[in-house]
């Protein structure tokens, strides 16, 4: 690995970056993209080309240094070409999820003040009402909606050279403004953090990624911080190449045909990928049972230097190799996961399989992970050890403070609102509450603002419990309740594919709502509940659950684009059914 090309650090911006990548290694493969049933590869020279004239066209259509430019579309390769266009341009990209409404992509515009936006589709971009937007279609663009086609849009960039597209970039420095990415929005409204270049810089370069031709799937939205930073930045300064799967329906298929090296992903999909191994064990008969089981128990064993070394040898040649690469794929060798905390269960489960799970922690204020757990298995539970450069504290209530060059510089247009993120002495207020250990790792216990606080006055973090509840395999969603009230209860949303499979293996007829009823599915989920509770405190047991009709979901707003719960709109969804799970004698007390 030494031997390969390393970036150097004292670059000033991303452009510049991306100028070194592509005269450095033009031949490395960079992307693949899926067209008409086959996948099609760009390589560092190419994507760089491309970048190129589209930043022209993006002068050439008026665009100034500074001005923000917006993405709306799902993951793919044009995608990150237009991000590297907007900085090569001098201008500030501004990724807006897929999965907004026109409402909400038109409030954020205006919050952000953009004055031009590529959307995937026309039909998206129609019911905006933003003064002054100029809208390019990268798919389409029907005669009469007043967007441009990206193709017409491409062919403007003739008049501009190269060369004044380098002026532009050349002037750029650390601190000038790069990305504008929006917060999820789990206790109001999203706010746009200001991240510079030398934000950016600052993380891909100290985050430990060796330079190299492997590979990863780009599937999560690229508007997030975690694949916008890690994923396709981190790309960039490895030289890596990315497989882009806008529908996550083809991530198996992804899986299988790419063959990644690098796999990196919210913590919802390693547990959907454990609770279904979970599932597909209930359906096998008992003695592929006690063989899964003990090839597990003897691969954990294996991952921490301990047991008999032939027995960990024939349990990775038996059963593990073949349920990584079912998994997978046969090329995988690391998982990286961030976005919500990782039970220590699930760290354990991969590390039997024979693949390390890091998890990093971080918030779209901080550019991507503050912190990353390279001691794997050795300290699973935690979310690592700060980054070089990072500074963490603990302040007297248990948030985690922390300070240093990934900290973001305000949120754009909200000098007040970025006044109250910091504490008096200038460190990051994180809104996550934690532990620092004797060796420096961070243990969170839960989101500040998100705190459970009972009658009987006790603290509770809900998701960590949270977390457990969706360890059994019907479980997608849980929600954890009980502020003001003696005990705490729980919403459960199950997931129909596997309820469907539940059932049919029970031989009910019916629907999802008859199911929901059932006596068998009942009693299986108590007693998930149960296995909870014995692991939990007197005062963090759940003393009553129910059901939800259905799952929860952003176009309800009871979750946020990045999948997580907006507790306020759930628990006033469902209100009554919350009070059902409380005596009459409680309700007239919290009444």
């Amino acid at each position: 690995m030494s031997s390969l090309p390393q970036p150097p650090h004292a670059l000033p911006s991303i452009p510049a970056l991306l100028a070194w990548r592509a005269a450095t290694t033009p031949d490395w493969p960079a992307a693949q993209e899926l067209r008409d049933g086959q996948w099609h590869s760009l390589n560092w020279g190419e994507i760089a080309r491309r970048a190129e004239q589209l930043g022209r066209a993006l002068l050439a259509h008026g665009v100034q240094p500074g001005d923000r430019v917006a993405i709306w579309s799902r993951t793919r390769v044009e995608w990150s070409l237009l991000d590297f266009a907007i900085l090569n341009a001098g201008a500030v990209s501004v990724g807006l999820y897929p999965s907004l409404s026109a409402s909400q992509a038109t409030q954020q515009l205006q919050r952000a003040g953009c004055r031009l936006l590529f959307v995937e589709h026309s039909s998206q971009a129609l019911p905006l009402q933003v003064e002054g937007l100029s809208v390019v279609c990268l798919d389409e663009a029907p005669a009469g909606s007043g967007h441009l086609h990206l193709e017409t849009f491409l062919a403007g960039a003739a008049p501009i050279s190269a060369r004044q597209l380098e002026q532009r970039w050349q002037a750029l420095g650390p601190a000038a403004l790069a990305n504008l990415v929006f917060t999820s929005g789990t206790t109001g409204e999203p706010k746009a953090a200001m991240l510079s270049h030398g934000n950016l810089l600052a993380f891909i370069s100290e985050y430990r990624v060796a330079p190299g031709r492997y590979t990863s799937l780009s599937f999560l939205p690229l508007a997030h911080v975690g694949e916008r930073v890690i994923g396709h930045y981190q790309r960039l300064w490895a030289g890596a190449q990315a497989a882009y799967v806008p529908e996550l329906s083809d991530i198996p298929r992804a899986l299988a045909e790419v063959q990644p090296d690098y796999f990196g992903s919210v913590p919802r999909l390693f547990e959907k990928l454990h609770a279904a191994v979970l599932a597909q064990r209930a359906g096998l008969p008992p003695g592929k049972q006690r063989l899964l089981d003990w090839a597990l128990r003897t691969g954990l064993q294996r991952a921490r230097g301990q047991g008999n070394p032939l027995s960990g040898w024939l349990a990775r040649r038996l059963v593990l190799d073949k349920l990584r690469t079912k998994l997978f794929g046969r090329r995988i060798r690391t998982l990286v996961g961030g976005g919500a905390p990782l039970d220590a269960a699930l760290v354990e489960f991969y590390a039997a399989l024979g693949l390390p799970l890091y998890e990093g922690w971080g918030l779209s204020e901080s550019t991507a992970f503050l912190t990353s757990n390279e001691a794997g298995i050795a300290k699973a539970g935690s979310v690592g050890k700060a980054l070089p450069g990072t500074e963490l504290r603990i302040a007297a209530d248990g948030e985690v403070l922390a300070r240093g060059p990934l900290v973001f510089q305000g949120y754009f247009g909200q000098p007040e609102k970025t006044a109250e993120t910091f504490s008096e002495d200038g460190w990051l207020r994180t809104g996550d509450l934690g532990r620092l250990d004797a060796d420096g790792y961070l243990w969170l216990t839960g989101r500040k603002k998100e705190l459970i606080i009972t009658a009987g006055g006790k603290n509770i973090a809900p998701t960590a419990i949270e977390a457990q509840l969706k360890q059994q395999p019907l479980v997608e969603q849980a929600l954890v309740h009980g502020d003001r009230r003696k005990y705490l209860v729980a919403l459960l949303a199950l997931d129909p594919e596997r309820l469907a499979l539940w059932a049919r293996q029970q031989g009910l007829g019916g629907d999802y709502a008859t199911w929901l009823q059932a006596p068998a599915l009942l009693a299986e989920l108590q007693a998930h509940v149960d296995k909870v509770n014995a692991e939990l405190a007197q005062v963090e047991r759940i003393k009553a659950w129910a059901l939800l009709p259905r799952l929860l979901s952003q176009d309800q707003d009871e979750l946020t684009p990045t999948q997580k719960l907006k507790r306020p709109m759930i628990e006033r969804h469902f209100a009554e059914l919350l009070e059902s799970l409380y005596p009459a004698e409680e309700q007239r007390r919290h009444g």
